[in-house]
């Protein structure tokens, strides 16, 4: 869901934390090689065209019978530039500068911040994804062969691709444009555990389409998270401050840590 999937409904680390390993258990790692480019390749190819991004990011998210509602404001700049404002329900920082990665929140007495080279593999995936896209999905299919499917539910275009824990289907509309992706436990008959459905596009470039309208249902045992994110205001390749990428205009006098017990100390 893209670099505001760092964002929990609870904003403390653990609740935080537990979000990326939920991710984890979803997801899978990178492995194989592929000896042509496979859809999944080609599109998150595609996005490297994306320079900058600037939007405002509304998100609903119900699970248990209660829905919280997140608004932030995110800044996305290659290479490796990132700037989340988490305005409500809480507010929280999340920086990238191109050589290390920040985070702070309000009742915090100390931040976190480590190189983005020492960033976990789900951290620095999300850290890299384009607001907008699947890139955050994408990037670990990539080596991974794919299988071609026959169309569904008014989607012509759709490959499946098996890695070591779960089968991974994406569906493409009649315009070529990533509409849904979904995720099976196992292989492609297993039970699905998660939907990503992505709607109201913006053509960036020559085959290469953000979408404002984002929705995700996943299930986790015996209960299903529902979120639903709206993009307003998205700007594409155009200039964005270099002042919004610098730390010292935002974390003045703040002591930072490499670890999250740290935190608490």
């Amino acid at each position: 869901m893209g670099p505001e999937s760092f964002l929990d409904l609870q904003g403390q680390y653990m609740p935080f934390k537990n979000r990326i390993l939920l991710l984890s258990a979803l997801l899978w790692p990178v492995c194989g090689q592929a000896t042509t480019a496979t859809l999944a390749e080609r599109i998150c190819n595609g996005y490297e065209q994306v320079t900058s991004v600037s939007c405002m990011a509304r998100k609903s998210t119900t699970v248990q019978g209660h829905t919280a509602q997140m608004l932030s404001r995110i800044y996305y700049q290659r290479p490796n530039r990132l700037h989340v404002e988490n305005i409500t329900p809480f507010k929280r920082r999340i920086m990238a500068d191109g050589e290390r990665f920040y985070l702070s929140q309000e009742n915090w007495r100390k931040g976190y911040s480590v190189p983005l080279a020492n960033l976990d593999e789900e951290w620095r995936i999300m850290q890299q994804a384009v607001p907008g896209t699947a890139m955050e999905h994408l990037l670990r299919l990539r080596g991974i062969p794919e299988e071609e499917l026959e169309p569904a539910d008014g989607l012509p275009l759709r490959r499946g691709y098996q890695a070591p824990r779960v089968y991974v289907v994406l569906a493409c509309d009649a315009q070529g444009r990533l509409a849904r992706i979904e995720i099976f436990q196992g292989e492609k008959t297993g039970e699905k555990t998660a939907t990503y459905l992505y709607d109201d596009f913006t053509e960036a470039a020559r085959d290469c389409w953000l979408a404002a309208r984002q929705e995700a249902e996943i299930t986790m045992g015996q209960e299903t998270l529902r979120e639903i994110r709206r993009l307003d205001n998205l700007q594409i390749n155009q200039p964005i401050a270099p002042a919004l990428f610098d730390p010292r205009t935002f974390f003045k006098d703040l002591e930072f840590v490499d670890n999250f017990p740290a935190l608490e100390q």
